[in-house]
């Protein structure tokens, strides 16, 4: 069990339409790298597959890594990098340190929710980041942000996280598995197709021009519109009762 006051956030009880990694150390291995990528491929390929929550064990995230050679870096940043592929919603679930790589796997999850103790940094003494956290930190908290906690190795807590947008919500130890997993319930409420348009659509504006951008959206709108999802979803109301989607 763990200690009163501890953040839990390994057994979430989200159920079948979740993948859940849960990370059982506070630093990155190669097994636990492994263990990253199998949970992202199942997630890519299984329709009945809705979300991924990535979770560390009670009171931690990741601290860091402890790989040993290049072929074990490499597959840590492909692992990182399939997680940010994955075409479903993914959420971090981040009850302690974030630091390093833990940072950066948290940063390529698409929504992140943080224990009010847990702390994030990208310091230079860690080397330098090679998962994509120099990109995708920018892209999260700004550009000065970003250039703050990486040149001076400053440690934001949960407040300030939340603040810069960082993440998404927080809450007290207490409360923090039921938090989180409210959260992926929500997420698991909007039609699985739709989602995934969504999340392609917003992500892609990060690097398109508008022009661009607003041609990708109309575009996916009109593919969405040809969907048994929609069609549903349609039905669904008109019969005032839940929709039953099927992802396509």
């Amino acid at each position: 069990m763990s200690p009163a006051g501890t953040p839990r956030a390994a057994g979430l009880g989200l159920g079948a339409e979740v993948v859940q990694v849960a990370f059982d150390a506070p630093a990155l291995s190669a097994p636990l790298a492994q263990q990253l990528m199998d949970g992202c491929e199942r997630a890519a390929q299984d329709d009945a597959v809705r979300a991924l929550a990535v979770t560390g064990a009670a009171g931690t995230f990741l601290a860091g890594a402890r790989l040993a050679d290049e072929a074990e870096r490499q597959l840590a940043a492909r692992a990182v990098a399939a997680l940010a592929a994955v075409p479903k919603p993914t959420i971090a679930v981040i009850a302690g340190t974030a630091h390093g790589i833990g940072l950066e796997v948290a940063l390529a999850c698409d929504l992140r929710v943080a224990a009010h103790g847990a702390t994030f940094a990208l310091p230079l003494s860690a080397g330098l980041p090679f998962c994509g956290g120099t990109q995708r930190l920018p892209r999260v908290v700004g550009r000065a942000r970003a250039l703050d906690m990486v040149l001076t190795g400053r440690v934001v807590d949960a407040a300030e996280a939340l603040a810069w947008g960082l993440v998404v919500r927080t809450a007290p130890a207490t409360a923090f598995a039921d938090t989180a997993a409210a959260l992926v319930r929500e997420v698991l409420t909007g039609a699985p197709l739709a989602l995934a348009l969504l999340k392609e659509a917003l992500l892609a504006a990060q690097d398109l021009p508008l022009a661009e951008g607003l041609r990708l959206e109309e575009d996916l709108y009109a593919l969405l519109q040809t969907s048994a999802d929609r069609a549903e979803g349609v039905r669904a109301f008109l019969a005032r009762r839940g929709p039953a989607f099927t992802g396509r």
